[in-house]
């Protein structure tokens, strides 16, 4: 009763919005204008992958293998985690224990199921389907859920594997843990909770019983929701995803010295009762990456059709190229922390998502001067794996900008600096996907086989450096590699992204073609040829 109330709420809530100049759920642009059919025709004639791989017999045969190698990386985690963990969220590849990290649900069970599905490993997707089905949603481990990682990891998992194998039980689990999630949308503004708690049905912030959320965690649900309406008819979840943004844009106008300063470059953090941007200087890195990432993302699996996405993504980008890109002293673009009051030189791995998503938009706009601004930051992205003796990069550098001086670094920053083009921050390394995700793209963009070899340089360190009997550990260093440490911790990304990703490098191209797939933020496939004519 409770999740048909709340549906109420989001309807008889966005018909309020309809005389306010962000409506109709995203079909019209920031300025009034509504995408024609002549507009939506000519996008759909941009091709995405490159149409030159390889013939050469020798080489496919290499691929063949180096896919057959990663496929069998994969079984030696899976087959640890189903021995040890079978259904628990996580399992520490270094002591063999069962964790729950995400409330108790699978998480790796769940998030793994379309990589098993890719990789034709049909015995154990039906196991894990089995298991799946057995699922109670309304039950867990009694601490909050973190609303955006269920919808990442659960949600769009459930659906992605819906599309995939064609089994309604996963579009139906994914559908009654959404009508969970969609309660913690229940607020005066309609930006959801934090955390909700699925046991007593309130909400709360990472840090307590505050109103705090971020730009990342109340702006990622457009594509999953958008997907679960088309398959449901039900436009609840795609209205409650959009509102969102009717509430960012209605209360937040630019000015100059607030936490709001550029258009499209949004701080990290809001209240969610007032719908206002509070703190955080904007940057592309965790805390606000997949809200730009699902601008470009959801406007290209709505059919082209929700224009406003496109506009805010639009004006983003004019304002990151302007104010976030930024030179370093190696003559490398970065992507760094910055605003119209300055720029800091710092950045993390997850920001290296972004050079991937936009040679994937440069290729949906056919726009080739983006695509050379996305090949000049994958080339800074791999270069922080490249340099390093184990082939894996750390989780946070910061660099030195062009023309700055280095007085404020420390000795060990600046020799660092010299000898790579940037220094390590936090040198841990915990199989994150991103470097791969952006490397992989270009790799079905451009047909460049040396995309391919980077990945494969990549698997190599993993494998030197962090297998375990448990699967993948974590390193603490990556300049130093095992001798440093590990760390046991095995997310569920590892299988949804980091494997996938490898794999599908490896995989003859028309294996989850990016011109009939869009990624989620975690890696999950959600099919383009599903037709949207603006109504569910």
């Amino acid at each position: 009763m409770k999740c048909l109330l709340l549906k109420i709420f989001c309807f008889g809530q966005l018909a309020s919005l309809c005389a306010a100049k962000h409506i109709a759920d995203g079909i019209e642009g920031i300025k009034g204008h509504i995408p024609r059919q002549r507009d939506i025709s000519r996008y759909m004639q941009h091709q995405v992958q490159a149409n030159n791989f390889t013939s050469n017999k020798a080489l496919q045969s290499i691929r063949a293998q180096r896919a057959e190698d990663v496929r069998k990386g994969f079984q030696h985690a899976w087959r640890a985690y189903k021995k040890y963990a079978f259904g628990a969220d996580e399992i520490n590849p270094l002591t063999l224990e069962p964790l729950t990290t995400r409330n108790g649900w699978g998480a790796t069970l769940v998030d793994a199921l379309d990589t098993i599905h890719i990789m034709g490993l049909h015995d154990e997707f039906e196991e894990a389907a089995e298991k799946v089905r057995q699922i109670d949603f309304e039950k867990n481990d009694g601490a909050p859920s973190k609303v955006f990682e269920t919808n990442i990891r659960y949600i769009g998992g459930l659906i992605s594997a819906f599309e995939l194998s064609g089994n309604r039980m996963f579009l139906k689990q994914a559908t009654s843990l959404a009508d969970i999630m969609l309660e913690a949308f229940d607020t005066s503004t309609g930006i959801p909770w934090q955390m909700w708690n699925v046991q007593t049905g309130t909400g709360s912030s990472e840090a307590g019983p505050s109103t705090l959320n971020n730009l990342a965690e109340v702006g990622s649900y457009q594509l999953e929701f958008f997907r679960l309406s088309q398959l449901t008819h039900d436009p609840s979840y795609h209205k409650a995803a959009q509102r969102v943004f009717d509430v960012i844009l209605d209360n937040n106008e630019p000015h100059k010295g607030t936490p709001y300063s550029v258009p499209g470059l949004y701080p990290v953090f809001l209240d969610i009762k007032t719908g206002k941007f509070i703190s955080g200087k904007p940057n592309l890195g965790g805390g606000s990456d997949s809200f730009y990432e699902y601008l470009i993302k959801t406007w290209a699996l709505s059919g082209f059709r929700l224009q406003r996405n496109l506009d805010l993504w639009l004006e983003s980008l004019r304002s990151i190229k302007k104010y976030i890109l930024s030179r370093g002293s190696d003559q490398r673009l970065y992507m760094a922390v910055g605003d119209d009051e300055g720029l800091d030189p710092i950045s993390d791995t997850f920001t290296c998502f972004f050079p991937g998503t936009l040679a994937l938009a440069s290729r949906l706009l056919n726009d080739n001067e983006t695509l050379g601004i996305a090949h000049d930051l994958l080339m800074t992205s791999y270069n922080t794996f490249s340099s390093m003796p184990t082939h894996i990069g750390p989780e946070n550098f910061g660099f030195l900008s062009e023309g700055d001086s280095d007085s404020d670094l420390s000795k060990s920053q600046r020799a660092e600096i010299k000898k790579y083009g940037f220094y390590l921050d936090h040198p841990y390394y915990l199989m994150r996907p991103e470097v791969i995700e952006s490397v992989f793209y270009f790799y079905r963009i451009t047909g460049d086989e040396r995309y391919a070899d980077w990945i494969w340089q990549i698997w190599q360190g993993i494998k030197d450096n962090c297998a375990v009997d448990g699967g993948y550990a974590g390193l603490r260093d990556v300049r130093i590699g095992r001798r440093g440490g590990l760390i046991g911790k095995q997310e569920s990304f590892v299988f949804s992204e980091t494997f996938k990703y490898m794999y599908l490098a490896f995989a003859t191209p028309d294996v989850i073609s990016l011109d009939d797939y869009i990624f989620s933020t975690e890696g999950h496939p959600f099919k383009r040829s599903t037709s949207f004519n603006g109504t569910f």
